[in-house]
């Protein structure tokens, strides 16, 4: 079994589905999220032997809101408004997933992300996001 990379922490979220997707793991610098890491098991995995489209999908999802989160330092709730995604090429049993995620404009309302996922340095995924901005709730 392949090692968490160092410099990755383990992070929980306040999220039962995304604990049960996980576990999840940060890289950051200078107190921000750079990176979110999975390491591919096989309840990730499909019928077909391969990561199931929708964890890859889970995955982006919770790096673009991250980055958005990050861009508004935690001070807004945020929803899901559009996102679009690309599969290059499988992710398999034994794959540390890495996300990356870029803000591209944020505004009063909306912001909009992209997010690449590797494996190896090779990019396997690619999704774009919009994210409402919202009044925050429960402290989430």
């Amino acid at each position: 079994m392949t090692a968490i990379p160092d410099g990755f922490q383990e992070r929980a979220y306040n999220s039962e589905f995304t604990n049960l997707c996980g576990p999840f793991y940060d890289r950051t610098e200078n107190g921000k999220q750079i990176e979110l890491g999975v390491l591919i098991s096989e309840k990730h995995t499909n019928l077909r032997g391969i990561t199931h489209g929708g964890m890859l999908v889970t995955i982006a999802d919770s790096a673009l809101g991250d980055a958005v989160a990050q861009a508004y330092n935690g001070e807004v709730g945020l929803v899901t408004v559009s996102l679009t995604s690309e599969f290059f090429r499988p992710a398999v049993i034994g794959d540390w997933v890495v996300a990356r995620a870029t803000v591209q404009k944020q505004g009063r309302r909306m912001a909009f992300v992209d997010c690449f996922l590797y494996v190896n340095d090779e990019k396997i995924f690619r999704a774009s996001g919009v994210f409402a901005i919202v009044e925050r709730k429960g402290g989430r």
